[in-house]
């Protein structure tokens, strides 16, 4: 209160008087987080009368089960009172609107009551001790998920091959052609192998200005030397 009564525009103050462009968007800044703050406090200030009120009307209803208890313990439930015919005429429902509860506090009120701050602990810690999570359990893998596969990869030894075409009479686009290795290549695979034959030994190769066709491409006639 005192901050607003220093921010508000009926107050002479020194930041009424000041001609600042800063202060004065510090004190818009101000004013704005002190309305959010007064909200919060009346949401707060609300959440906390409806949990008191729930308490204050549940130990009622618990004070009056008690007293039909000790009725029913003397066997004067139904001599005595008229317990009987208020449950025949009883037609309430589970769709009723909850019962409103007249009880008001002030935030003052709720500073200094050091019984409502237990009740409200005592309160959140049953509604956390009530939510129970359900795990969903996985259906069952599949036997053929479980089996170990094992898969083999057959690589192409360049150096084998390097060593067959400097021993054949064959230029090297002629011999990858003719090669037999160990799988099934394709076209686009022989031309990886030729490329990566004439990168690595190139020293032992010797390359003529002659071109071969093959599948649209050109390819330099080489010969081992």
């Amino acid at each position: 209160e005192h901050t607003e009564l220093l921010l508000s525009n009926d107050s002479i103050t020194f930041f009424k008087s000041a001609t600042d462009e800063e202060l004065k968007r510090i004190i818009v800044q101000l004013k704005i987080q002190l309305q959010k703050c007064t909200h919060n406090l009346i949401e707060i200030e609300k959440q906390i009368i409806d949990f008191l009120n729930q308490i204050q009307y549940q130990n009622t209803v618990i004070e009056k089960l008690r007293q039909i208890k000790y009725l029913k313990d003397q066997f004067t439930l139904e001599t005595s009172t008229d317990f009987k015919a208020v449950i025949n005429n009883n037609n309430a429902v589970v769709f009723e609107p909850n019962p409103s509860y007249p009880l008001k506090l002030s935030l003052e009120f709720l500073h200094s009551d050091e019984g409502v701050y237990a009740s409200i602990l005592k309160i959140s810690k049953q509604m956390q001790s009530a939510v129970k999570t359900s795990l969903t359990l996985a259906d069952k893998l599949p036997e053929e998920y479980l089996q170990t596969q094992t898969e083999e990869e057959i690589q192409i030894n360049l150096e084998e091959v390097k060593n067959g075409f400097v021993a054949s009479s064959y230029n090297l686009l002629d011999f990858v052609s003719v090669y037999q290795y160990p799988k099934d290549v394709s076209f686009e695979e022989l031309v990886n192998i030729y490329c990566q034959l004439v990168s690595q030994f190139e020293a032992l190769f010797e390359i003529s200005d002659k071109y071969q066709e093959k599948e649209n491409m050109e390819f330099a006639t080489i010969y081992p030397k």
